[in-house]
């Protein structure tokens, strides 16, 4: 067996851990010498040769109680060393007997058997040698010191064992902790990615049409009446303000880093949906079995306010996201969706879906799970906006986003 390491711990913890150990040897080194003292036959015996005895017994309880802390820095030649002086000293039975319970802890099985045959060794010089006990059998003596021995081993397997399965469970725990984390940046850096493709696409249909109404400027300005001049410089203008708008609001925006860098213009790629398609998506929602309540504002299906296109975009694919997790997670249940402008102006996307009867969720109202939430979250983020997804107290599923926007 191998010996399991721990992870390291603060200063003043190690010191307690010794001292109160230490304490322990100690306590229990004086009761035995309380115990075993008055029990000897010292008749006969002088005063100076009992006097020694003493001195002795105490000096060597000492030099293990002193050892005891040291035991790390050479396990078994420490553990034997203490094991050797507690044949001749009662105060170092204690520091003894804690030595071997932390041998044990390595479930070392020569180390073990080195130690124990010690300690068998140093009872048996105490009992028959030193201190003979006429009353009990020799093999009574080698019983008692057997089981003795096995027990300390075994209560010092049982904490090496303890120590294993905590240190096994704190490497699994980090090991989980640093897979959701390495998950979590990993979908990040996808929608990232996902997000710069679609501006791109975006910027091309944007910046074609500037080509496309430019060169007709170039080639057949001439020939082009003031009107129809004026007109092609509009969509010109429109179309750059538009692109810059775009382009400022995915500023930041990292693509994939094994993905190469393209700058192309294909000017082939269609605009990504917006809150125009809006109906379209709902409509096809419904036509998958699922029943959905609407209520947009009325200037947006007006035209009398003009929502962004990054922003509609961006609200578009909340509703989008939303709408399918609401028919993966909530089958059957309605889904109401909210989309409206605020002052600020600001366009305020809220979807929500009763939860089926079930556990109750972990997550509260405020907490994002899940990466397709996280890609939202990420979306609010880039244009300064906010973002909650989570089940409140109604165990109503709640998905909103503000998402500001300058004129």
């Amino acid at each position: 067996m191998t010996s399991t390491a721990l992870p390291a711990v603060p200063l003043g913890q190690r010191v307690w851990a010794q001292t109160w150990r230490v304490i322990v040897a100690t306590l229990t080194g004086l009761v035995t010498f309380a115990l075993v003292w008055p029990t000897m036959d010292t008749h006969g015996w002088s005063d100076l040769r009992i006097g020694a005895l003493l001195l002795a017994d105490v000096s060597a309880g000492l030099v293990a109680l002193v050892l005891l802390p040291f035991r790390h820095r050479a396990p078994l030649v420490i553990t034997v060393v203490i094991v050797a002086i507690s044949s001749v000293s009662t105060l170092a039975v204690g520091a003894a007997a804690i030595a071997l319970v932390s041998l044990a802890t390595r479930r070392r099985a020569v180390e073990l058997a080195v130690a124990g045959a010690v300690m068998l060794g140093a009872t048996m010089l105490y009992d028959v040698v030193l201190a003979p006990d006429e009353t009990m059998p020799l093999w009574q003596i080698v019983v008692a010191g057997v089981v003795g021995i096995a027990l300390l081993i075994a209560i010092g397997i049982g904490i090496g064992q303890r120590r294993a399965l905590l240190l096994s469970l704190r490497e699994r725990a980090a090991l989980l902790e640093r897979d959701q984390q390495q998950r979590e940046d990993r979908a990040r850096e996808q929608e990232r990615a996902h997000i710069a493709r679609e501006m791109h696409d975006v910027l091309g249909h944007r910046l074609s049409l500037v080509a496309l109404h430019a060169g007709a400027l170039e080639y057949r300005g001439r020939g082009l009446s003031p009107d129809e001049t004026a007109a092609a410089a509009a969509v010109v203008r429109s179309e750059a303000h538009t692109a810059l708008t775009d382009l400022r609001d995915v500023l930041g925006v990292l693509r994939d880093p094994g993905e190469p860098g393209t700058d192309e213009v294909t000017g082939t790629a269609p605009p990504q949906p917006t809150l125009v398609d809006l109906p379209a998506l709902v409509a096809a929602a419904r036509a998958a079995g699922t029943t959905i309540h609407t209520r947009v504002d009325p200037r947006i299906d007006a035209g009398s306010v003009e929502v962004p296109t990054a922003i509609g975009r961006h609200g578009y694919r909340i509703v989008q996201e939303a709408l399918t997790n609401a028919r993966r997670h909530a089958t059957g249940q309605p889904v109401d969706v909210v989309v409206e402008v605020l002052d600020g102006p600001a366009l305020r996307v809220l979807v929500t879906n009763g939860v089926p009867d079930g556990p109750p969720p972990r997550a509260g109202a405020g907490a994002v799970a899940g990466h397709g939430l996280q890609g939202l979250a990420e979306r609010a983020r880039l244009v300064g906006g906010t973002f909650r997804a989570g089940v409140d107290a109604d165990r109503v599923h709640v998905v909103e986003a503000v998402l500001p926007w300058t004129v």
